[in-house]
C-alpha cells in the first residue's frame, strides 16, 4: 500500500459541543503540522456514517465514541489512542432536565419522554439509560416515549422546548452535579435552561481510529503524532477545544476490558 499524501479526518455531528467544526479544524491543523501533511476534516451526519467513512475509504482517521470504535476495530480498523481527562481514561454522561423542572432526583422519574442523541452513543443514550433504569422505582413504567434526535444540540433543544422531559450528554472532566453544570454551561451554551439531574459512572474513553486501508508505517506515524500532540502549546489548546482532554494516551489493557463490558451491556439492551 502506498503512503498517503493527505490525511482525511472524520468526526460526527452527534458529538457534543457548540463549535464542533471549528474545534475539528484546529485539531486537524495541529495534527497536520506535527505530521507535515495536509489534514482535511469531514463531519458526518451521524455515528453510523462516521463508521462507514472510516471503513469504506472516506477517511483514514476518525474520532469515535467507544461503541463505534469497538465496531471499527472488529472490522479491521485500529484504535491507536484514547482521550485522557483529569488524569483518567474515560468520561461520564450528564442526565439533564429543564432548568425549571420540579424533578429533583432520578428516583422521582416515571412516565418520562426521553430525548436521546444516538442509539450507539454511550453518554447520550446507553449509560444514562442504564443509570435511570437502575434508579427507577418501577423500570417498567419509566419511559412514556424515547426518541433519537441525532445530535446533542437537537436532543437538548427538545427538552428546552418541552417536547421531552429528559436528555443526556457527554461530560469531559466533571464528576459531580455542580461541576457538570458548569461544564455544560460552557460546552453547550445551555445556561439556566438545562439542569444536571445526575452524573453517570465512568465510561470507557473515546478514541482515535485509523482505517484498515492504512499501511503499517503510516499507522505508526499517525499514532506517534497523536500521542505527542500534548507536548505543543497550540496542540494542547486544540485537544481541549475539541475533546475537553489534556492529552491522548496509549490504549491500555484495562481500557480494553472496560470496553468489552460496555459492549456486552449494549448487546443486552432492548
Amino acid at each position: 500500500m502506498a503512503s498517503i499524501d493527505t490525511l482525511r479526518f472524520a468526526v460526527s455531528r452527534s458529538n457534543a459541543g457548540s463549535s464542533l467544526l471549528a474545534g475539528a479544524r484546529r485539531f486537524a491543523a495541529a495534527l497536520g503540522e506535527r505530521l507535515a501533511l495536509p489534514v482535511e476534516v469531514n463531519v458526518t451526519y451521524d455515528y453510523e456514517r462516521l463508521l462507514k467513512a472510516l471503513l469504506g475509504g472516506g477517511a483514514e482517521l476518525a474520532w469515535m465514541p467507544p461503541l463505534i470504535h469497538a465496531r471499527a476495530s472488529a472490522a479491521g480498523a485500529r484504535l491507536v489512542a484514547v482521550s485522557q481527562r483529569g488524569g483518567l481514561l474515560g468520561y461520564r454522561g450528564a442526565i439533564l432536565v429543564r432548568g425549571d423542572s420540579a424533578i429533583a432526583d432520578v428516583a422521582q422519574l416515571g412516565g418520562i419522554r426521553a430525548a436521546w442523541v444516538d442509539k450507539v452513543s454511550a453518554s447520550g443514550y446507553l449509560v444514562p439509560r442504564l443509570h435511570l433504569i437502575a434508579a427507577a422505582r418501577d423500570p417498567a413504567t419509566l419511559f412514556a416515549s424515547e426518541r433519537f434526535y441525532g445530535s446533542t444540540t437537537s436532543a437538548c433543544r427538545a427538552v428546552v422546548d418541552r417536547d421531552a422531559d429528559v436528555t443526556a450528554c457527554f461530560l469531559g472532566g466533571a464528576t459531580d452535579r455542580a461541576s457538570a453544570q458548569r461544564e455544560i454551561a460552557e460546552t453547550l451554551r445551555a445556561g439556566p435552561e438545562l439542569r444536571v439531574l445526575d452524573v453517570t459512572v465512568r465510561i470507557p474513553p473515546d478514541g482515535f481510529v485509523v482505517a484498515p486501508s492504512l499501511n503499517a508505517p503510516d499507522r505508526s506515524r499517525i499514532r506517534t503524532a497523536l500521542l505527542e500532540l500534548h507536548t505543543r502549546d497550540d496542540a494542547r489548546q486544540a485537544l481541549q477545544e475539541l475533546l475537553q482532554a489534556e492529552r491522548l494516551a496509549p490504549v491500555r489493557d484495562d481500557v480494553v476490558r472496560d470496553l468489552e463490558r460496555l459492549v456486552a451491556h449494549a448487546a443486552d439492551l432492548p
